[in-house]
């Protein structure tokens, strides 16, 4: 009689997240880029370009046009190609997981993406700075659900200690180092939202109020720093009881 095998656990998803996560990190430059070079308008129909499908306008013309053209449809075409990855990841998670709140998770990440693309198209629509500053500081919010879907998918998060007993690591000292770190997390996401503002400050603002907004990024910045210093400095003074999944982290975020 033979012996059933054991079903092995697809890779496919992870596979899928870590694509996610590396087509979306550029997005997100490439997205400055527009926003450097003034290049929100330079594209003025969507969801077509220049009355085009959006994949058969003319290579030559975007390569060869001006770098403002070359950045937005280019910024599209990412766009475009990072949803169509949300959907593999979707269709993956569904597929091989067993974890619902998993699948809802990614589901999550499809509908924030169409949002997304929704929102930068009815930024160039309507020709409007604020939603352009909202689709600044959603775009970042969508790269960190898509690095959180891939750490949940890593096998280290079903072996979070790192070959060190469950019962070596203090529940109260893990809680507040999550503290720590969910602030590190708010204070950033602040200090990036402070960023848009003075990246995309309307052109009716006052010096003086343009000025605060700046003072008030660089002063965030301070605090950002100091308390990053403060999170990181903890986990290597207690780095001899805590796993190498909460040690290396913190030594990149230094």
């Amino acid at each position: 009689m033979k012996r059933a095998r054991p079903q092995l656990e697809s890779r496919w998803p992870r596979r899928w997240a870590v694509l996610l996560v590396c087509a979306t990190f550029p997005l997100i430059w490439v997205g400055g880029l527009v926003t450097t070079y003034k290049a929100g308008m330079a594209v003025p129909d969507w969801p077509n370009t220049y009355g085009y499908n959006l994949f058969l306008y003319p290579w030559q013309t975007w390569l060869s046009g001006p770098f403002d053209l070359f950045v937005e449809h280019g910024h599209r075409l990412l766009a475009v190609l990072i949803g169509l990855v949300t959907i593999g990841l979707v269709v993956s998670v569904c597929r091989s997981e067993k974890r619902d709140w998993l699948k809802i998770l990614s589901a999550g990440a499809l509908v924030a993406v169409v949002a997304q693309g929704v929102l930068g198209g009815a930024r160039v629509r309507l020709d409007e700075r604020t939603l352009a500053l909202v689709h600044a500081c959603t775009g970042p919010a969508f790269f960190a659900l898509v690095v959180a879907i891939a750490c949940t998918l890593a096998a280290s998060w079903k072996n979070p200690h790192g070959g060190l007993a469950s019962g070596q690591i203090p529940r109260a000292r893990v809680s507040r180092i999550a503290q720590w770190s969910l602030l590190a997390c708010g204070l950033v996401y602040l200090q990036l939202i402070l960023g848009a503002l003075v990246r995309h400050a309307p052109v009716t603002l006052s010096p003086g109020a343009f000025g605060v907004f700046v003072q008030f990024h660089l002063v965030m910045a301070l605090a950002v720093t100091i308390h990053m210093l403060v999170l990181v400095g903890g986990i290597w003074w207690q780095r001899q009881s805590l796993p190498a999944t909460i040690r290396r982290p913190a030594y990149l975020v230094l």
